[in-house]
């Protein structure tokens, strides 16, 4: 899903494992309709692996953001969509990457896991795709995220989701650690929580505004690092 213009700068949207075509299609008409960015909503192949994953981003982003097609990439990476750039990353540099905001969520990621204890990896492969297998064994904390020309920002979910809810996972049973910035996303540029819950993070147009507000100003506009730095 893309939107064609004469725009100079680039928007990619990566999209987590639950984003749906309905989900994919309303941050296309959000994005489209409040900034001048050319946007790109990229539908990753989540059935696949990992590694088919970050061959076919790496793929996609040379079609789209080609040499000097931009002056200037932005990104927002929801979870799974955010381990697929930072595996490529590692080998593959994005040219005139701007700033991404990241999307995380202890509560789903721990989420992935339980489902991946409950049903194992056969029958949850055949339920959820490869992807949801890979991202759960992964280990985020080792995974290098690619360098920026401005900034990188850290949006964490703190709500519950359905799916989440329906296996028992709570905020209570996320361990402290894991929800401290540092850990999601060590040297964040800045840092907001939000109240959404998985279900709704590709829709919430205050989320989604907040990162275009950093994209365009490098910070949220309610944030942690402000609320410190006054």
């Amino acid at each position: 899903m893309r939107q064609e213009q004469t725009a100079r700068q680039a928007l990619i949207v990566l999209p987590g494992l639950t984003a749906d075509r309905q989900k994919r299609e309303s941050m296309f008409r959000f994005f489209s309709e409040n900034t001048s960015y050319a946007v790109y909503i990229a539908n990753i192949p989540n059935r696949h692996s990992l590694k088919v994953c970050v061959k076919w981003l790496d793929d996609y982003l040379t079609r789209v953001v080609g040499p000097g097609r931009f002056q200037a990439v932005q990104v927002l990476a929801y979870i799974s969509g955010g381990v697929v750039l930072r595996h490529m990353a590692s080998s593959r540099p994005i040219e005139h990457l701007a700033n991404v905001v990241y999307v995380r969520s202890p509560i789903q990621e721990l989420t992935m896991q339980v489902l991946r204890r409950r049903y194992g990896r056969f029958l949850l492969w055949v339920l959820r795709g490869r992807l949801l297998l890979d991202v759960a064994a992964a280990d985020l904390e080792r995974l290098a995220y690619p360098s920026t020309l401005y900034g990188q920002g850290l949006v964490i979910e703190t709500g519950v989701s359905r799916l989440a809810r329906s296996l028992g996972v709570s905020a209570e049973r996320v361990p402290t650690e894991s929800w401290e910035p540092d850990g999601l996303l060590p040297g964040a540029d800045d840092v907001i929580r939000v109240p959404e819950s998985h279900d709704d993070v590709y829709t919430s147009e205050s989320l989604l505004r907040n990162a275009l507000h950093f994209f365009t100003h490098g910070r949220f506009q309610a944030s942690e690092t402000s609320a410190v730095n006054g």
